[in-house]
């Protein structure tokens, strides 16, 4: 039977894990140390696309790194540090680059990313939950030769995927979409692909949620699960305000602990520090992205109506509704703060590239987040080991967005023990 539920942790992930344990009839409470959607979910790219379900290690990733590495405004880049956490990531990276495990992973994250698109089909038709989605296609374009002649390539696996895509030469892409910039060499474009605003996304979960009697905690991070006897009891919660616990503790205020049968970490590149004092060993590292959001001016620009991926530069220029957003890059820099500006503007750069008008960028917001990455690309969903009522759901790495409401619904399917609606043998958390 349903009972208390705590999910750590408010993105996009963690709100589709308690609005559909709240379904399933469970008394959830969702906390998060910052504000709901705040983190990783704030301005990603927004975009729902199975297409892209290829796991970030494959055949010729490593050559491939190797080379973005020597370039400071590359899509790729790790920083050189001693961190015995990063080196024993890239040794497991680099054992998950061979064709077999690439394939593997590719048709796990597919029947994932699938899933979730069709959930994400079904919410936006749902009474009382209001986001901007639009399911229009996605066209990746390129500002190269070299770069259209690999488009056949893609365009083959992507019909042998069952995608429906077609190319486009210079011309066509150019009529096809009019935003677009003439040093543009060709386009790709694949049918059925959706995007949308992740932020409203969680902000219309936790309304609901609030709205059903959920308890929602914001501002107040959770210090650690309480566990005893081998399963799940709880939650303590940091103290309020910000107080660190020891200091805290030594002003006589105490932290709250939250019972519960079920906790689900879902707290994003921070999920491995908390599952660390339980024993469990989640080989997560925080992979920094960044976007520049600015507001679309109909009379400056052309409209932009699908998303665009710049091949090239692995960088979105993503349309929602009122503004427009520009969104790349994967920086293994560990959880350091702030943004690199010359990083920061080649995503930028690459966006104006490719916009025959680009919208003036005084008004940009300038962000950054983090997305948790797991050494095989594919993310950690299921019960914890050895710890009863400890759901793991983190590690979904640049499709976040994409698997969120079927993470949800899996979660919700493995706190009830009904079968999970999708395999879950690739992404078992034990898998290290």
């Amino acid at each position: 039977m349903p009972g208390d539920a705590v999910v750590v942790g408010a993105g996009a992930i963690g709100a589709a894990c308690a609005h559909y344990l709240a379904r399933s009839g469970w008394r959830v409470t969702l906390a998060d140390r910052d504000d709901f959607g705040r983190g990783c979910s704030y301005a990603n790219a927004c975009l729902i696309v199975p297409s892209h379900s290829h796991p970030i290690p494959g055949p010729g990733a490593i050559r491939q790194a190797a080379r973005w590495m020597l370039r400071p405004d590359s899509p790729f880049y790790v920083r050189p540090r001693l961190d015995p956490g990063l080196l024993g990531w890239l040794w497991q990276f680099r054992r998950a680059c061979s064709p077999e495990a690439a394939e593997r992973g590719f048709r796990a994250l597919l029947e994932l990313s699938r899933a979730g698109l069709a959930l994400f089909e079904d919410m936006a038709l749902e009474a009382g939950l209001s986001f901007f989605y639009r399911r229009e296609g996605l066209l990746h374009v390129y500002l190269s030769d070299a770069g259209f002649r690999e488009a056949h390539h893609e365009h083959v696996a992507l019909q042998e995927a069952g995608f429906h895509a077609r190319l486009l030469d210079r011309t066509e892409a150019l009529e096809f979409e009019p935003a677009l910039s003439p040093r543009i060499r060709g386009g790709l474009f694949i049918e059925g692909e959706a995007h949308g605003d992740c932020y409203a996304y969680v902000v219309a979960l936790t309304t609901g949620l609030e709205a059903c009697g959920a308890r929602l905690i914001t501002g107040r991070g959770v210090s650690r699960i309480v566990v005893q006897g081998g399963r799940v009891r709880g939650v303590q919660l940091e103290p309020p305000g910000g107080v660190p616990a020891a200091a805290a503790r030594s002003a006589g205020s105490h932290s709250e602990e939250i019972p519960a049968d079920l906790v689900v970490l879902a707290a994003g590149a921070w999920t491995p520090a908390l599952a660390a004092p339980l024993g469990l060993r989640i080989p997560l590292q925080p992979a920094k992205g960044y976007s520049a959001t600015v507001p679309a001016v109909p009379a400056h620009s052309s409209v932009l109506r699908v998303p665009l991926l710049v091949m090239e530069r692995r960088v979105v220029v993503t349309p929602l509704g009122d503004r427009l957003r520009f969104g790349g890059t994967l920086e293994l820099a560990g959880l350091a703060p702030g943004i690199n500006p010359v990083r920061y503007q080649a995503v930028v750069g690459a966006g104006q590239e490719v916009l025959a008008s680009p919208p003036p960028m005084d008004q940009a917001e300038a962000w950054y987040g983090f997305r948790p990455v797991a050494p095989d690309g594919l993310p950690l969903i299921g019960f914890a080991p050895r710890i009863e009522g400890l759901i793991i759901a983190s590690g979904h790495a640049m499709l976040g967005f994409t698997q969120a409401p079927i993470t949800g619904k899996l979660v919700a399917e493995l706190a009830d023990g009904r079968p999970p609606s999708v395999s879950l043998e690739s992404f078992r958390p034990d898998r290290f």
